[in-house]
């Protein structure tokens, strides 16, 4: 599913001070022009925020902790170690399980990372097997969700194709 060839955009990377206690987001970028993002942390950096949650009474004084998209724990926050693991991932084809897709590439994008020339591949695609299982959860909502949002949820797929074919593509 995820090929070798990938791009590694981490924030606030530059400041990290101790390798050890640290958080960074990381976006890793692959030539269909997909994007994916987790969290990743340290231990010790999460301890840190279980004792000041539990000085400030947050999370039932420090008792849990969650974050809002997928978090990797790793003993220390250097690229070499963040390209370490995501090579591992998708090796073992582990991936898709602790990285979030983040939507395709926009203008703001080629602004903030340096994508190497030639990286993208405008015949490379998303794996079916990814958007198969999706629309299965999707179809599995909707079995859930009341008339008015399937035809919502309809409205939309059908405006989307009808740009598709009237713009000559959509990437």
């Amino acid at each position: 599913m995820f090929e070798s060839k990938r791009h590694i955009r981490i924030d606030a990377e530059e400041w990290v001070e101790d390798p050890e206690d640290g958080q960074v987001d990381v976006v890793v970028t692959f030539p269909d022009a997909t994007k994916w993002i987790s969290n990743f942390y340290t231990p010790k950096c999460i301890e840190s925020m279980r004792r000041d949650y539990a000085l400030k009474g947050h999370c039932l004084n420090g008792a849990y902790w969650c974050a809002s998209s997928p978090v990797i724990i790793v003993d220390r926050i250097t690229r070499g170690r963040i390209e370490q693991v995501i090579d591992e991932l998708i090796a073992k084809g582990e991936f898709r399980y602790v990285f979030e897709y983040f939507g395709s590439v926009d203008d703001r994008d080629f602004q903030r990372s340096d994508y190497p020339e030639d990286f993208f591949d405008s015949t490379s695609q998303i794996d079916p097997s990814f958007v198969t299982y999706h629309a299965n959860l999707l179809m599995q909502m909707l079995d859930q969700s009341g008339e008015d949002v399937r035809e919502s949820v309809l409205q939309d797929i059908l405006d989307y194709y009808q740009r598709k074919n009237n713009l000559g593509g959509v990437k």
